[in-house]
């Protein structure tokens, strides 16, 4: 069952924008061998998780959160591992980034409201959504209306950075937030490095490793080296590099939204269990048992 790793530490549920419940990922993760997962919604904590890591339907699911944050003008995303619920400063800063989101996306349905033939109110959108209204949901309500055929039309002629319907998101500070995931209890990494991008390609590598120190002095624990980057040019190779210079934990996902929304599903990127296993050290876990 571990042959091919153990964990995968970066899955979406419908308590954000992936597709499928709990119950469903659980069933997913039992067909394909995957002992462990992490569920990290967008800026949010799954309902059904309270504790760190519960057994739900014979696999051990880890509470988590991707969070959105700031650091040196540019917008990264950290995810919380191991992450205790009930903790009042973690609810606080998830409650600032909705409440970023929630501005964000009324603005952005507005100006779609204004400048195309998108007719749905930000208040029907948000009261059909289950759990974070995201700019996926955006995209699929405009392809649901016709005003673009695509889900990738949709962001590159209205939701992404430059267009005149899209809105930047207000960010909390990165070091904020990783004293948020610690006060909880839990691991702060940095989810995938790869997408980075500085503003001269060539010095990929020397910013993003900049970038991390910065991080790592604000209390950054890990960085996600397993993912699946396509074709951007920084490799899982150049992470695990980064967070051995650094002395930094490693941590990897497939970031999976649901079944069929992308090419990686559950379980096709995994950390091994030694790994897993450092990992919850570092956030003192008593693992449930058995883990296997």
């Amino acid at each position: 069952m571990t042959e091919h790793g153990f964990a995968d530490l970066h899955v979406h549920t419908t308590a954000s924008d992936g597709t499928d419940t709990l119950a469903e990922r659980c069933a997913q993760a039992q067909a394909v061998g995957l002992p462990a997962f992490a569920v990290t919604d967008h800026d949010s904590l799954h309902p059904a998780l309270s504790k760190p890591v519960i057994k739900y339907e014979q696999c051990h699911v880890i509470s988590g959160a991707e969070i959105r944050a700031g650091v040196e003008g540019h917008e990264i995303e950290l995810l919380g591992l191991f992450l205790n619920p009930q903790a009042s400063d973690l609810q606080d800063v998830l409650a600032r980034a909705q409440q970023h989101r929630i501005d964000r996306n009324q603005a952005i349905v507005e100006a779609l409201r204004t400048q195309t033939e998108f007719e749905t109110t930000y208040d029907t959108l948000a009261r059909r959504c289950d759990g974070v209204l995201t700019r996926p949901h955006l995209a699929e309500q405009l392809q649901r209306e016709g005003v673009v055929d695509t889900h990738r039309e949709a962001f590159q002629q209205y939701l992404n950075s430059g267009r005149s319907t899209h809105e930047p998101l207000q960010l909390v500070d990165c070091a904020t937030v990783i004293s948020a995931i610690h006060a909880a209890g839990g691991i702060a990494s940095l989810a995938h490095p790869g997408y980075f991008q500085p503003s001269e390609s060539d010095e990929t590598f020397d910013s993003l490793r900049s970038l991390v120190e910065r991080l790592h002095a604000a209390g950054l624990d890990a960085i996600e080296v397993s993912y699946e980057y396509g074709d951007f040019g920084f490799s899982a190779p150049q992470a695990a590099t980064i967070a051995t210079n650094i002395e930094l934990l490693h941590t990897g996902g497939s970031d999976c939204h649901g079944l069929g929304t992308s090419a990686t599903q559950i379980g096709d990127v995994r950390v091994s269990q030694p790994a897993f296993r450092r990992l919850s050290h570092k956030a003192d876990i008593q693992l449930p048992r058995p883990l296997s």
